[in-house]
């Protein structure tokens, strides 16, 4: 009761808001963090999918001579940390920096002792789920909260005592069908279920080219039966909607951020291969690293259950690709996590699954011929992979890259004439208002695919960092009809210098951090090697690094501070600024006491101490 504030994302700075001293809330989907203080700060309290009414929760720890829940109390800001379906995964280490035995959880547990002896840990990666994580047993005391992300020692997660004693992930409540049946949608022209109407029983890739009644918009729908996701843009792209059984009069109503449906998708329950056998009772699985140590409540495995640690899907799994050798995921398959250079001969794929980053299909092997660039998805047919139906696929590899997306598109060769800079996609650059006449192209940052015709179809180019005086030449065409940057999701990774076999980091010390060092150092428990890429910035878990010119030392850096200085990793293993042209990261060497220190400097070939491996966690 009373005024309702409706919340769909991260609120930074929720401080305005007028509260009573007690408040009701509900939360419809996701897992949600309520901090102190604005920015996501200060104390923390977790809200899990239900309804509920709070208190001031930052009462206990105040000195007040009022009686408590007298006096309203404020939120700093808001976090929506739970967002998604998957199994809630916690790897606890015996070691920091995600070294040593290592313990997975992916369920409650109420009690981890073993004889008396309480479970530690001296660093947690949290690869999906939020994670209340106590110091006593039966959830008792305040618990830590972990969002997903690498903890690389005990100050990270604000604890003193390595102890786990408890802990319990927040999860969202997974789509459910009230009364199992044939899968059916019955979808309407317009709202409130008036006009022409159509019965959906399978996946639909375009709803706005029905062979049997193409539906021009989507107005309303009712779901008979099954789960549903429906999507914003056709090929399964674009915004989300889950649609279990009822009835939706509207867009609003199936949380539409605009009329806008052109693709539906039944959820399934896929059986996994033997190779890749993951826990279907929700029990609470945990194994040694080393030992090859399993325990479940449950059998997990066809043969001999000692042979093979039990395996939880992760949150962040290495980029695969699944290959089916007919339509609709259907006949043999293979699966793939690095790059093939010519697939068996007796094999031809007719559709793939996509799990995890981005791939380049080619038609010939040795990664030669026509370029088909699929993201995160499935493919149930050649056509829907930007195939043509006498496609062959020979070979493929995965897209790496960290730099923030930039490319100019030029009107005449050699970067002449009407530039257009862009930084996302554009469906088609005739409609959008650019012209599409396009005659050289230069791609300052990320990794673009350049299609022939508007929406993404017709002959594809994958273009990295590269400057094309002649796009003629290169192409075949003087014009480009619709682009789009290939996104990278967040991953954790550990930065080596190659000649020095040290790694980047940030030392732990007090005094260093406050100046913002960064070093390279070998991996101990005095410093942080942790790091990850968004949005340009190069982040360890305090701030982003940066640096102010030629021969000055890198420094840690907060993310509001300006200017705002980004970074790219090209191919090469250099780190390169985006802000002072032909600098890049290198350390600064001699024998003085600042040796270890990072530092940028102009590329030069003698200095092989410029060139970086990255190794993702």
């Amino acid at each position: 009761a009373g005024h309702r504030r409706e919340i769909w994302g991260d609120v930074p700075d929720a401080t305005s808001w007028e509260l009573s001293h007690k408040i009701s809330i509900r939360v419809i989907r996701g897992g949600w963090v309520m901090y102190e203080k604005p920015r996501f700060h200060g104390r923390k309290c977790v809200l899990a999918e239900g309804d509920v009414e709070i208190d001031n929760p930052w009462m206990v720890y105040e000195q007040s001579d009022e009686p408590h829940g007298s006096r309203p109390f404020r939120i700093g800001s808001f976090k929506r940390v739970v967002k998604d379906y998957r199994m809630p995964e916690i790897s606890l280490f015996a070691e920091e920096n995600g070294e040593g035995a290592r313990l997975q959880f992916s369920d409650s547990a109420e009690d981890t002792r073993m004889q008396g002896q309480s479970l530690t840990a001296s660093s947690i990666i949290v690869h999906s789920g939020l994670w209340l994580v106590y110091s006593k047993p039966f959830f008792d005391d305040d618990p830590y909260v972990l969002e997903p992300g690498g903890y690389p020692n005990l100050k990270a997660w604000g604890a003193k005592d390595p102890s786990i004693c408890s802990m319990h992930p927040i999860r969202l409540g997974c789509p459910v069908v009230e009364r199992p049946g044939e899968p059916q949608v019955l979808i309407y022209e317009d709202m409130g279920f008036q006009g022409h109407s159509f019965i959906i029983s399978r996946d639909i890739y375009d709803l706005k080219h029905l062979p049997e009644l193409p539906l021009p918009t989507v107005g309303s729908m009712r779901v008979l039966g099954g789960c549903w996701v429906g999507y914003e843009k056709e090929g399964f792209r674009g915004h989300q909607y889950l649609l279990e059984e009822g009835e939706y009069h509207d867009w609003r109503q199936w949380g539409g951020y605009s009329k806008e449906l052109a693709s539906l998708r039944l959820i399934r329950t896929v059986r996994a291969s033997s190779a890749t056998t993951t826990c279907a009772h929700n029990v609470m699985c945990y194994g040694e690293q080393g030992t090859h140590r399993s325990w479940c409540h449950h059998s997990l495995w066809d043969g001999d259950s000692a042979a093979l640690p039990v395996s939880l899907s992760p949150s962040m799994p290495p980029p695969q690709i699944l290959l089916f050798s007919e339509p609709d995921f259907l006949g043999e398959h293979l699966a793939f996590e690095d790059e093939q250079s010519a697939l068996p001969d007796s094999f031809v794929p007719c559709s793939c699954r996509v799990h995890g980053g981005s791939w380049i299909l080619f038609d010939s092997q040795a990664f030669t011929g026509e370029q088909h660039v699929l993201s995160e998805g499935e493919y149930p047919t050649l056509g829907a992979m930007g195939c043509l139906s006498s496609t062959t696929i020979r070979s493929l590899k995965k897209v790496p890259f960290f730099s923030e997306p930039s490319i100019f598109l030029h009107g005449l060769e050699c970067f002449e004439g009407k530039e257009i800079e862009l930084n996302n996609e554009v469906r088609s650059l005739q409609a959008e208002g650019f012209n599409n006449h396009v005659l050289s192209v230069r791609v300052k940052g990320g990794i673009w695919v350049l299609c022939e015709h508007g929406d993404f179809r017709g002959r594809q180019w994958l273009l990295e960092c590269t400057e094309i005086t002649n796009w003629l030449t290169y192409s075949g065409l003087q014009h480009v009809g619709s682009l789009y940057p290939i996104r990278q999701r967040r991953i954790y990774f550990r930065i080596r210098s190659k000649e020095l076999q040290l790694y980047l980091s940030v030392p732990d010390d007090v005094e260093d951090m406050k100046a913002g060092r960064v070093v390279v150092s070998s991996l101990n428990e005095q410093s942080s090697s942790v790091w990850y890429y968004e949005d340009g910035l190069l982040k360890n878990q305090v701030r982003a690094a940066a640096w102010t010119g030629k021969g000055a030392k890198a420094v840690l850096w907060s993310e509001t501070r300006m200017p705002r200085q980004t970074w790219s990793i090209n191919s090469h293993g250099r780190i390169c600024s985006q802000m002072f042209e032909d600098m890049i990261l290198d350390v600064k060497g001699g024998r003085s006491y600042d040796r270890d220190h990072a530092i940028i400097w102009e590329v030069a070939e003698e200095r092989p101490t410029q060139i970086w491996d990255v190794q993702v966690l």
